[in-house]
């Protein structure tokens, strides 16, 4: 227990163990209001942890270019933020659809800083599907 009084969250490691953190807490909210619904699919679930394991896996990439490198700009620690924020808002969502009431300030709040952060990017917000749900074929 001392251990846990040590840590900071200046070090290094919560780059990749904060989102880590939320996305699981993304995760079990997901499955506990898609059990509430009855809107349980596997299919979106593993595209789910798919997404996941992809910005893990961008965050440890952006981290070693950072040290490889020696950038002056903490691009991992940027990245890290922005997912943080996007899985806040994905746990805001999954508490609402199972019926646990959300204070809309914080949904909006998340969503300016969310809309912020995406705002000046030149390649624009990352879409979902990009393939409409009428058009898909199996």
């Amino acid at each position: 227990m001392d251990n846990l009084r040590e840590i900071s969250f200046t070090q290094r490691y919560w780059v990749l163990l904060l989102p880590a953190i939320m996305m699981a807490a993304d995760i079990i909210t997901g499955w506990i209001q898609a059990t509430i619904n009855g809107t349980w699919d596997s299919t979106k679930m593993r595209k789910g942890l798919y997404r996941k394991s992809g910005e893990l896996l961008v965050i440890l990439l952006a981290y070693a270019i950072y040290v490889g490198i020696s950038l002056p700009v903490d691009i991992p620690a940027f990245i890290s933020g922005y997912i943080v924020v996007m899985e806040l808002l994905s746990v805001c969502e999954n508490l609402n659809q199972a019926g646990l009431p959300v204070p809309s300030w914080i949904v909006k709040r998340l969503g300016k800083v969310a809309k912020d952060l995406t705002e000046d990017d030149p390649i624009g917000p990352i879409k979902e599907d990009p393939v409409p749900e009428n058009e898909k074929t199996e």
